[in-house]
């Protein structure tokens, strides 16, 4: 075959190809009908792309040509990423890139969120600020520090955490929480926890200190081991307080300087710059004015070992043991008030704790009245006598009776086993100051009247009364079942108008009586019974109440505002009383 230029000759300027050279031109070209063979093809076909569904697979591709690769989840991700690639996570439309060490989100309007950039990396050796709070620390100096700048605390404090602004404690180990609080620029105070606004300002030289409340120990100065808590407490104060225990509002103030070891407890302490030492004082002042030590309701002092109480004292009669004859003191009390004993037997009084077994007493008793002078004394003697005084006798017992005398009349009123029994016109009275009249013991007995008794006030009460607390009327039904009482007051009613009270009033078999009482100032009106001008009605059953309001069906009922339940009931578990 000819070459191209050999055939180029064929076509010159005044050239006439014929047929043959025509073909000629024409057999060097191959038509796109024609299949080209590959032995014609200068190309290493070894190194072509294979299709797979008519897409070259991208581990055919050059490492420029997928740098974006998509996978469903993050978790689909590869283990091992590759630099200068992007991931595209398909559920979340997050992208990410891998660091070498770990994949990072990527994604455009979230390069500035806390979570993406604590992803990138998550120290910094900085303080930051949030919504103008400042938060920093300082890893040599083992401080943290919130809420005002880093530099003030760093280079004078260590093994310190420091929160609010305007607090920056010198020294170690302290705690500090509060705005304004703890204001010192003293480096050798150690170990104070304080917290609370504007507290323990002036704290130079001061250590082992724990303070809590609002503007609490204001003049810490020189001051060391105190426990001080309530607002205001130890304000005022001098300087060189120290190992105190002061709990209260405004407890503790105006000590003056070198007060200690005290303990203090109650609201309004008001000292007036009195020094304290190794003092008990306990009391609530609620007059707001100065108080002295002597003021208190409980007072004392450790050295001197002793403790006033300024009020009555009194223990509760079941917890003291009876005594036996292993008890050989007797409590007494001089004017002042102080306690001291002294043995019983050098008393010129009889126990009241009785005669030791086969002991009894022998010989006359005399009861002595110091208002009646030598002649104010009444005589029992081995005779059964009894005496006024040195000159009237009359006869006090014999063997069924106690007999009560009065001179000229005889015998006025007699006491038996079974009963009291007075004569003429007398009757059982008192005329003391304070009289009550019979009157029960400690006990309730309102459950045992009978017909014809005296009854206590009490028991009358309790039958005429209301209360939240659920009480036996005293009366029956008809069939002999107690009828009990009870009164509800509801000042939150369901929007539904229904008012559940099978937990209220439990086991209940009959309601005997109700009262109703509503305050529905939605409705202008306050009114008892179960109806309100035909408008408004009120059902009873055991299980619950239900208001409802004729022309207003889908009405909103938690606008009344109290609704008052009185019930009289049997119930189901209660016998008959025979």
């Amino acid at each position: 075959m000819k070459t191209k230029q050999e055939l180029k000759q064929y076509f010159e300027n005044g050239d006439i190809p014929n047929q043959e050279e025509f073909w000629e031109w024409q057999e060097s070209y191959w038509h796109k009908d024609e299949k080209i063979p590959l032995d014609k093809l200068a190309y290493d076909f070894s190194k072509k792309a294979d299709l797979v569904d008519g897409v070259v697979p991208a581990s055919q591709l050059p490492s420029y040509v997928d740098d974006v690769l998509e996978f469903d989840t993050f978790s689909a991700l590869p283990q091992q990423g590759e630099s200068g690639k992007i991931y595209i996570v398909q559920d979340t439309n997050k992208l990410y890139r891998w660091t070498g060490a770990r994949y990072i989100d990527i994604t455009q309007g979230e390069l500035s969120t806390l979570q993406s950039a604590t992803d990138r990396g998550n120290e910094t050796t900085n303080s930051i600020k949030v919504q103008g709070i400042n938060y920093g620390g300082s890893v040599q100096q083992n401080n943290i520090i919130i809420g005002d700048n880093v530099e003030g605390l760093n280079f004078q404090t260590t093994n310190t955490i420091s929160i609010g602004k305007n607090s920056k404690p010198s020294g170690s180990d302290h705690l500090v929480i509060g705005n304004s609080t703890y204001l010192t620029s003293d480096s050798s105070s150690i170990g104070n926890t304080v917290i609370g606004n504007s507290t323990y300002s002036n704290g130079l030289y001061s250590s082992d200190n724990t303070v809590i409340g609002y503007s609490t120990f204001n003049n810490a100065k020189n001051s060391n081991g105190n426990t001080i808590m309530g607002t205001y407490a130890a304000s005022s104060s001098g300087d060189g307080i120290s190992q105190n225990i002061i709990l209260g509002q405004n407890a503790g103030s105006s000590l003056s300087s070198g007060s200690r070891s005290n303990i203090i407890v109650g609201n309004n302490s008001l000292f007036a710059n009195t020094q304290l030492q190794n003092s008990l004082y306990i009391h609530n002042n609620n007059s707001g004015q100065n108080i002295t030590l002597s003021d208190a309701l409980i007072s004392g002092n450790f050295v001197d070992r002793y403790v006033n109480l300024n009020g009555k004292l009194s223990i509760t009669p079941n917890q003291i043991p009876a005594a036996d004859a292993s008890y050989t003191k007797n409590i007494v009390a001089r004017p002042d008030g102080t306690f001291g004993w002294e043995d019983k037997t050098g008393s010129e009084f009889i126990s009241l704790g009785g005669t030791s077994f086969n002991r009894p007493v022998t010989g006359n008793i005399v009861i002595r009245s110091s208002s009646k002078g030598s002649l104010g004394s009444t005589t029992l003697s081995s005779g059964s006598i009894f005496c006024l005084d040195k000159t009237d006798k009359g006869i006090i017992m014999d063997t069924l009776s106690l007999k009560f005398l009065e001179p000229g009349s005889g015998v006025v009123a007699e006491m038996t086993s079974n009963e009291i029994v007075t004569e003429n016109t007398y009757t059982i009275t008192c005329h003391a100051a304070n009289a009550r009249g019979l009157s029960g013991g400690a006990l309730d007995y309102t459950e045992n009247v009978k017909d014809l008794d005296y009854i206590q006030k009490k028991y009358a009460d309790k039958q005429h009364s209301y209360t939240k607390e659920e009480v036996k009327t005293g009366g029956l039904w008809i069939d002999n079942k107690p009828i009990y009482r009870k009164t509800v007051v509801f000042t939150q009613i369901p929007d539904e108008g229904i008012i559940r009270i099978d937990k209220i009033f439990e086991d209940m078999e009959m309601i005997v009586s109700n009262q109703m009482f509503t305050e529905w100032y939605d409705m202008k009106a306050d009114f008892a019974g179960n109806q309100l001008r035909n408008e408004a009605f009120i059902s009873l059953q055991k299980e619950f109440v239900q208001f409802q309001l004729k022309s207003y069906p889908n009405y909103n009922y938690s606008a009344i505002n109290s609704f008052t339940l009185t019930l009289e009931y049997t119930k189901k578990n209660d016998l008959p009383v025979v």
